[in-house]
């Protein structure tokens, strides 16, 4: 006898007479699914032989037509599997169940673990099952945790319900009672993978293991990772975490200050002590750090990328500064908060640039004379005795003089006097302060808003003479193809007003023509210079000839969050176009609200759309070339917009033109890695250019239909600059029938070669049923759009 109840947004079916605690869990928390019914198996006692067939009867009696999401409760964990695929042929209806066992996370997270593949897989009648994901809900970045991985004989990286773990592989017990509480309470952030590192009460973790996980993890990985210091990591002395992991990846990284807890949506950040245990309620809670430019160099101060701001603070009167009284602010600092005059001394920097401890959290005074001191240190007593328990308790109230060292008139006695004590009545009853640590070092404030304006002699000397040609005739690109140019030659120069021009500054259509040639170094010389220089778009020449690995300064996805560099560049290189499809980006923005998060919505948006236009083409050949230039900053923008865009999963669809001799080597190589936007088609194409088809089972490829223009392709899909796809088969050509070339797309976690063929067996499967099962002509592709969809991933 199975009994249902509806529980939160789930149907639960159970056998015995009350819904298990378990089961009941599961139901109240997991979220709503969109796509499908969430259907809960409460298997808790030995059951009757035939249960299986009344559960399917009494989701018949549902009369549910989506798909199902099943999950089983009190039962082995291979039940799911086998539950799932015997549900979708006798009901013919999609099945995704877990492979593994399904662990329940925070905020009703459903994660899938196994040695093998764990995940949430989708069962179809007739149909080869497909591996789906870890997690439910599904994060941006699921994809870049789910295998546990050996990183050194002394480190793993294990995957977790909201996020990854890089921790001490030898001490068990430990890694246990810590990874237990990390799985209950860090919450499943939807746009940002936390990179937990070291294990309380372990032994340090190396740079090094951390430099190996970094390294083997994909640029979506990377977008998304947020470092966390969850235990010891041997770091050099006084070096905060974050610069440390920034000068030892050699790119800018982001820190959050706490371990996440709470809500997905808003989630908060505590610290942890030693022992694992929660500290306080951090303010400032992301931080992004820069590598220092040499060896021995100053570092650049973080930079706060987001903080909390508690009532308790006043009214926003800046960019994390609130007005507290009439003659004061509060502005929040990485180590906690800053009690100074309405404008910033100084020596403002230094106190920004002061690491954040775990222990406490420091009120700093600004002390620039004894009576405003005085009055500083009883407002942060005052506002020290209105925070909440937890963080009053670890409250540390400490003059700036000390905070920065080497300002003029710090005494010796004003050193050792360390921490004041509250002052006023409300705090009286605070514990006092602990001692202060040595001074930090003095880092020097660095400009990080991006590259500065260009000369007048600079701009000038960028722009060819009139009288001459924009490149010279004898200027040819290694495989022969000739130019063409997508964004101006010149943009006005930041500062001077948008109709500026260089002195020699000619029509718009002529300046247009202007090419600078590719500047040697990539970053430093494209900051300075917007122009780019663009091969025309052209299939590959025969033979095949496949793409070289570039350089960090060459990849059209920058190994690293911060894209300010690349922004400014965009911004003055196309400041015409940008004008002239605001509007319709604006359009789009405002019906897809998905794609309209952030300040840097709009920018990222323009990009993807010059991309489609005919200002792309040519980006691709220029990526693929491996060489640096103003192409990079622009390909940089563009992944950035197409990272937000809906993800296609399933087949994609390309051609070539490629012989037999062709074919064979390319099913040598077995891995193409393609460096450039590889463009093919949701929907078999229709007279699609070229001697074979090109058949991509995709997992991460975007769609663009939303930034197609009335002359676009709407089937279109994106795979981002960098993406590595294997060869599954090569199909010699029969009658009827064109030659075949089937890859599929690695996932993020997979090694280049080894470890695949557990889903090359399930991509290919699908890819033959669908070839099996096709039927029309086909949907046409505009003749002026047909080339970039002719090619093979991986081959210039």
């Amino acid at each position: 006898m199975i009994t249902r109840h509806t529980v939160g947004n789930a149907l639960v079916l159970h056998a015995s007479e009350r819904i298990s605690t378990e089961a009941r869990t599961v139901a109240l928390s997991v979220d709503r699914d969109p796509d499908n019914d969430i259907v809960i198996l409460d298997l808790q006692h030995e059951l009757p032989f035939d249960i299986w067939d009344t559960v399917a009867t009494e989701l018949r009696r549902q009369r549910l037509r989506r798909g199902i999401r099943l999950v089983v409760c009190g039962a082995r964990p291979e039940t799911g599997a086998l539950a799932g695929q015997w549900l979708a042929d006798r009901l013919g209806r999609p099945v995704i169940a877990p492979f593994g066992r399904m662990i329940p996370g925070a905020a009703g997270l459903l994660f899938v673990h196994a040695t093998d593949l764990g995940g949430w897989v989708c069962y179809r009648r007739g149909h080869t099952p497909v591996w789906q994901s870890k997690r439910y809900p599904v994060p941006a970045w699921d994809g870049a945790a789910v295998d546990h991985l050996t990183i050194s004989s002394t480190c793993a990286a294990e995957p977790l319900p909201g996020g990854v773990w890089l921790r001490e592989s030898r001490d068990e017990a430990a890694v246990a009672v810590h990874g237990s509480h990390l799985t209950s309470t860090m919450p499943c952030l939807p746009d940002a993978m936390p990179v937990l590192v070291g294990c309380p009460g372990t032994a340090p973790l190396r740079l090094d293991d951390i430099a190996r996980f970094w390294r083997g993890l994909a640029p979506e990985g990377r977008e998304h990772a947020r470092f966390v210091q969850y235990g010891p990591v041997a770091l050099p002395d006084g070096e905060p975490f974050g610069q440390a992991l920034a000068d030892l990846l050699r790119c800018p990284v982001r820190v959050f200050t706490g371990v996440p807890t709470g809500r997905p949506d808003g989630p908060a950040l505590f610290t942890v002590d030693a022992d694992g245990r929660p500290g306080w309620q951090v303010f400032a809670e992301e931080l992004a750090y820069r590598p220092r430019e040499t060896l021995g160099a100053k570092a650049v101060t973080p930079r706060i990328l987001r903080h909390r701001e508690p009532p308790e603070l006043g009214e926003p009167v800046g960019p994390r500064v609130y007005q507290y009284a009439h003659d004061a602010v509060v502005e929040v600092i990485p180590s906690g908060l800053w009690l100074r005059g309405p404008e910033p001394p100084r020596h403002a920097d230094r106190i920004r640039a002061v690491p954040m401890d775990p222990d406490r959290v420091r009120l700093v005074v600004d002390d620039p004379a004894p009576a405003v001191a005085d009055r500083h240190r009883e407002l942060a007593g005052d506002l020290a005795a209105r925070l909440d328990p937890a963080t009053r308790q670890r409250a540390a109230v400490q003059p700036s003089s000390l905070v920065a060292p080497g300002r003029p008139g710090l005494s010796a006695r004003g050193i050792e006097a360390g921490t004041y004590r509250h002052t006023t009545g409300h705090a009286a009853g605070l514990p006092p302060a602990p001692s202060v640590p040595a001074p930090v070092p003095e880092p020097v404030p660095v400009a990080v808003a991006g590259p500065p304006a260009p000369s007048a002699e600079a701009v000038a000397a960028a722009v060819p003479a009139a009288a001459g040609p924009a490149v010279p005739p004898d200027t040819t690109l290694p495989d022969g193809s000739g130019l063409h140019v997508a964004g101006p030659g010149v943009a006005g120069r930041d500062g001077i007003g948008p109709d500026a021009r260089a002195p020699d500054a000619r029509a718009p259509d002529a300046a247009a023509r202007d090419v600078a040639g590719p500047v040697a170094g990539g970053g430093a010389g494209w900051a300075t210079s917007p122009t780019m220089t663009l091969p025309v778009h052209r299939p590959a020449p025969a033979p095949v000839r496949f793409q070289r690995t570039p350089g960090d300064d060459a990849r059209g996805v920058r190994p690293g969050p911060d894209l300010d560099e690349e922004r400014t560049w965009f911004r003055r290189a196309f400041r015409r176009e940008i004008a002239d499809v605001a509007a319709g980006v604006a359009d789009v923005l405002a019906a897809h609200p998905a794609l309209a998060g952030g300040a840097d919505a709009v920018e990222y948006a323009t990009a993807v759309r010059l991309y489609l236009s005919a200002a792309g083409d040519g980006l691709d050949q220029a990526l693929r070339s491996a060489e640096p230039g103003g192409h990079v900053p622009f390909a940089r923008c563009v992944s950035a917009g197409v990272r937000r865009l809906p993800v296609h999963r399933g087949v994609a669809y390309a051609g070539a033109e490629l012989t037999a001799a062709d074919l064979r080597r390319i099913a040598q190589r077995r891995v193409l890695t393609d460096w450039g936007f590889t463009n093919a088609l949701a929907e078999p194409p229709a007279g699609l250019p070229g001697t074979v088809e090109v058949l991509i089972w995709s997992a991460t490829a975007r769609r663009t239909a939303a930034f197609e223009t009335a002359d676009g392709v709407p089937a279109r899909v994106l795979f981002l600059p960098g993406t590595a796809f294997t060869v599954l088969q090569v199909q010699e050509p029969e009658a009827g029938a064109p030659a075949r070339l089937l890859v599929r797309e690695l996932a993020v976690e997979e090694p280049p070669v080894d470890g695949r063929v557990r889903f090359d067996a399930l991509a290919l499967a699908a890819l033959r049923q669908h070839l099996a099962r096709r039927t029309g002509p086909g949907t046409p592709v505009p003749a002026a759009a047909a080339r970039r969809f002719v090619g093979v991933p991986g081959l210039r």
